[in-house]
């Protein structure tokens, strides 16, 4: 609006300069009609392309200013897209990490003292362990490793632990999982898990750990 009102200005400021002196000059020698009624559409054409010129130069303003906004609107838009693409993305790489961890991780199980036979308790963790050996990359073998605490000699855990860890694979295996994927190992009392001396230590040592190879 103060662009318009400029221009007029402008405009009305150049009619009263030029038309008077050039009607001056026409005064000297008696302008006639027609030569009067040739300024004043000269005049009339002035001011008519003048406001021509100003309409089409606001009207470009204009233009150029919603052409800058769409573009912005739209690179705002994409930038969106982009990002929750990114999001989500990182959110299932998130979730089948946490998945692959899961399902990559196999329950200890544990045994009474003297014992080798699966314990009730047990039987939960056997069935969730052989799912997850049957259900994800069931190209996988898994070692089971048959452990004692340190009570008996050297040979009677070793012997313990493999049948600790034989009656894992026969669980397993009745359970589903191939039997050619399971191999058994003994370590006796060699690698406890928890170091002392009584039967909170000695429970923690009993058990039967599966791996993944």
């Amino acid at each position: 609006m103060k662009r318009w009102r400029s221009t007029y200005s402008i405009l009305a400021l150049c009619v009263m300069v030029t038309v008077p002196a050039w009607m001056g000059a026409a005064c000297a020698r008696g302008p006639s009609a027609e030569e009067l009624a040739a300024m004043e559409a000269a005049r009339q054409q002035a001011i008519a392309d003048s406001l021509r010129a100003v309409r089409a130069e606001e009207e470009a303003r204009l233009a150029a200013e919603e052409e800058a906004r769409r573009l912005a609107e739209e690179e705002a838009r994409l930038a969106a897209e982009e990002a929750a693409r990114l999001a989500a993305e990182e959110e299932a790489r998130r979730a089948a990490e946490a998945r692959h961890q899961e399902m990559m991780s196999l329950s200890t199980i544990y045994f009474d003292y003297d014992m080798s036979n699966i314990r009730e308790d047990q039987r939960s963790a056997l069935d969730e362990n052989a799912r997850k050996l049957r259900e994800y990359q069931p190209e996988d073998s898994v070692v089971v490793e048959g452990h004692c605490d340190e009570r008996g000699t050297i040979e009677y855990n070793l012997a313990l632990g493999e049948q600790r860890a034989q009656a894992v694979k026969t669980y397993l295996t009745d359970a589903g999982v191939a039997d050619g994927r399971i191999e058994t190992v003994s370590y006796g009392e060699e690698q406890p898990a928890v170091m002392g001396d009584d039967e909170s230590a000695w429970s923690q040592n009993r058990r039967a750990e599966l791996k993944r190879q």
